[in-house]
C-alpha cells in the first residue's frame, strides 16, 4: 500500500484515472494509489515519487499476507540475494505461501528451500497472473548493478531496506539457505572417486573459472599457477565451470601436465552445488558459485575487481577476499568487457600468490571434519 506522485514537471498534468506504467495504476491529480510492492518499483525507478503517509505505512505493516510472490531474476547470485527475505516474510506470515518467480537457470538453486511452495519460470503468462493474484509482488531486480542508492549495499541489505522489513539480527537469517540432499551428497562423492578423489584420505580444493561477464575473470594463468601450489602441498584441485570452452583454448602440453580434475562442462549445476559443499575450499570470481560455496558455509576466498568485497560478503566469517584494486576500481561495472581490455587490470591484479597465502590461512582457521563433509544419513 503506497501512494505515489508523478511530478508535473516531468509528467505534466495527468487525466483523472489515467495510467502511466501499468493499468493496476490509476493517477487522479498526479497522484495514485499503488496497492503492491512490485508497481510501487516500476514507477519509482520511472521518476515517480513516493508520497506514502506515516498512516498508510503502519497499515502495510500489520496487514496479514496469505500469498505472496518473489521475483528473483537474474544471475544466481542476484536470485540468491532474495532467499533471506523469503524466509523472513515466511517468519512474519508463517500462514503465508510464497512462489518464486525466476530464470530457468536459477530454479536448480530453489530447489528443496523449505520455505516457498515452489518456483515458476520467469515467462510473461506465468507472470501476469500470480502479480495479479497475490496479495503483494516484490522484486528486488537491479539492487546490485543499476539502482544508485541499492549498490552501495549488501544486496542482502538492499532487498529489506527497499521492502522495509527490519534486517535480522542473527547473521545466519542474513544468508541464503541452500537444501544438499543426502543422495546428492553421495553421488558427488561417487562421481569424485570415479576421477580418483576420495575425500575420505585427501582435502579438496574447488576453484571456479566462471563469471557471468568477462571483467570479473580471472586469468587462466594464475588458475594454473594456484593449481600447482595447491597440488605441491598434497591438495585435491577442482575445475568447476559451465563449460569447456575457457579451458579448452588452453590446452597446452604445460596445461596437460597439471595434476587437477577438470569439471568444467561436466555437471549440472545441483552437482556443482554437491562438490563444494563437500569441499574443504573454495576459489572463484565474484559469481553466482561463490555466492553458493559461502551460503553452504564453505570456506571461500573471493576473487575481486570491479566490485568492492565489503558490499558482496558482509554476513558470512568462514569468508576472505583478494581484491585487485587500480585507480579505477571499484568500477561497479557488471555487463560488459572492461574497456581497459582482457582481462580486466583489477583481475591482473589479484595476485595467486596472495590468493594461495589467504587460501592457506582460511584452511587453518577453519579446518572441515571429515564427518562434517561426508553425507551421512
Amino acid at each position: 500500500m503506497y501512494l505515489i506522485y508523478a511530478p508535473r514537471q516531468k509528467f505534466g498534468l495527468i487525466p483523472p484515472g489515467q495510467v502511466l506504467f501499468s493499468d493496476e495504476v490509476k493517477f487522479f491529480q498526479n497522484v495514485a494509489f499503488c496497492p503492491k510492492f512490485y508497481w510501487w518499483k516500476i514507477h519509482t525507478e520511472n521518476g515517480c515519487q513516493d508520497i506514502t503517509p506515516r498512516s498508510f505505512r503502519k497499515i502495510r505493516a500489520n496487514r496479514k499476507l496469505q500469498t505472496v510472490t518473489i521475483i528473483a531474476t537474474g544471475g544466481i547470485g542476484d536470485s540468491m540475494w532474495a532467499m533471506p527475505f523469503a524466509a523472513a516474510i515466511k517468519e512474519r506470515y508463517p500462514t503465508c505461501a510464497i512462489i518464486v518467480v525466476t530464470d530457468k537457470k536459477n530454479q536448480a538453486v530453489w530447489k528443496n528451500v523449505p520455505y516457498i511452495i515452489g518456483t515458476i519460470e520467469n515467462l510473461h503468462w506465468n507472470v501476469a497472473g500470480v502479480i495479479r493474484k497475490s496479495d503483494d509482488v516484490f522484486d528486488f531486480g537491479g539492487i546490485a548493478t543499476i539502482l544508485k542508492r541499492e549498490m552501495k549495499l549488501d544486496p542482502i541489505e538492499a532487498t529489506f531496506k527497499m521492502a522495509e522489513l527490519p534486517l535480522p539480527k542473527e547473521k545466519s537469517k542474513c544468508r541464503p539457505k541452500l537444501i544438499i540432499t543426502i543422495d546428492e551428497g553421495k553421488a558427488a562423492q561417487k562421481f569424485l572417486e570415479t576421477k580418483g578423489a576420495n575425500i575420505k584420505n585427501t582435502k579438496l580444493i574447488c576453484i571456479g573459472l566462471d563469471a557471468s561477464t568477462s571483467n570479473r575473470q580471472w586469468p587462466f594463468t594464475y588458475v594454473k599457477a594456484l593449481t600447482k601450489d595447491f597440488d605441491k602441498t598434497g591438495y585435491t584441485v577442482i575445475w568447476i565451470g559451465k563449460t569447456q570452452d575457457y579451458t579448452q583454448r588452453f590446452l597446452d602440453d604445460e596445461t596437460k601436465k597439471i595434476d587437477v580434475i577438470n569439471l568444467c562442462g561436466e555437471t549440472s549445476l545441483r552437482q556443482a552445488m554437491a562438490i563444494i559443499a563437500i569441499s574443504d575450499l573454495y576459489i572463484g570470481p565474484n559469481s553466482g558459485l561463490m555466492v553458493i560455496a559461502t551460503s553452504l558455509g564453505i570456506p571461500t576466498v573471493g576473487l575481486f575487481g570491479a566490485f568492492n568485497p565489503a558490499i558482496r560478503a558482509k554476513f558470512y566469517e568462514r569468508f576472505c577476499a583478494v581484491w585487485g584494486r587500480p585507480k579505477c576500481a571499484p568500477c561497479g561495472e557488471h555487463w560488459t568487457e572492461c574497456r581497459l581490455g582482457h582481462p580486466a587490470p583489477c583481475m591482473k591484479l589479484v595476485d595467486p600468490v596472495q590468493v594461495y597465502a589467504t587460501a592457506q590461512k582460511l584452511l587453518s582457521k577453519f579446518p572441515r571434519h571429515l564427518l562434517e563433509k561426508m553425507p551421512i544419513e
